[in-house]
């Protein structure tokens, strides 16, 4: 996360990443669903997750299955990385939410059909 970010600014920001992605995403909003990366891109700008969000956003608006299953995937492989990262900073709070992410993303890369 950049360090201009403040944990005050990610709380909301992950709280309803997570709401987002417990729901069931077979009927979820698409739109919603890119604005939700495009809050993430905003933040992430300054690193390498940001491309990672560009090309899920577009593997989103495509409608191709197959990519989709493969870029949450990756997305929510990396995420969790970085909650490590995270973890290490001292951000205990905000790594656990990212953790959380990361792995709802994988579930819902393993519920496309």
């Amino acid at each position: 996360m950049p360090e201009t970010t403040q944990t005050s600014d990610l709380i909301p920001v992950l709280d309803t990443t997570i709401h987002f992605l417990q729901q069931d995403l077979a009927s979820a909003d698409l739109a919603l669903a890119v604005n939700y990366i495009e809050q993430w891109e905003n933040l992430l700008q300054e690193t390498g997750m940001f491309h990672e969000l560009m090309e899920l956003k577009q593997v989103i608006l495509d409608g191709n299955l197959t990519a989709l299953q493969k870029m949450l995937h990756k997305v929510g492989e990396d995420t969790a990385a970085n909650a490590n990262g995270i973890r290490e900073n001292g951000s205990e709070a905000i790594a656990a939410k990212v953790a959380q992410i990361g792995q709802l993303l994988v579930q819902a890369s393993q519920q496309i059909q």
